[in-house]
């Protein structure tokens, strides 16, 4: 299940990478431990900006309610069963967005997700 949630928390932090100061893995609370256990062995490797927004990541995730956990969990299945290729385009087309078109598309499609899972078309769409 950790893998899954670093993933997750991968993917929901699509931020600009600056410079940043290193963290420590015994800086970490219990529970970002846990939830990054996956990085355990390699964390002084990682760069300083993958370690916050790691971080970061694990933290929203403890803060997050165990129904929005499994809803980011349902679109981190969907992500995950897409065309390698269709994922790199998506991946791309969200990096290219502005803040502002990321707020107005989450906005828009807020609920779709649901809404397509019940009449089993979501994959057929996407």
């Amino acid at each position: 299940m950790s893998k899954v949630l670093t993933t997750i928390i991968l993917l929901m932090l699509c931020v600009s990478a600056h410079a940043q100061d290193p963290i420590a893995w015994d800086d970490l609370s219990a529970e970002q431990q846990r939830v990054l256990k996956k990085f355990e062995g390699k964390w002084s490797d990682l760069p300083p900006h993958k370690q916050n927004k790691l971080s970061r990541g694990a933290q929203n995730w403890q803060n997050m309610t165990p129904e929005k956990q499994d809803k980011v969990r349902e679109r981190y299945k969907w992500y995950k069963d897409l065309p390698p290729e269709k994922r790199e385009r998506l991946r791309e087309k969200w990096q290219s967005m502005s803040p502002e078109e990321r707020k107005a598309f989450r906005k828009k499609h807020k609920g779709k997700h649901k809404q397509k899972k019940k009449k089993g078309s979501w994959n057929k769409d996407h």
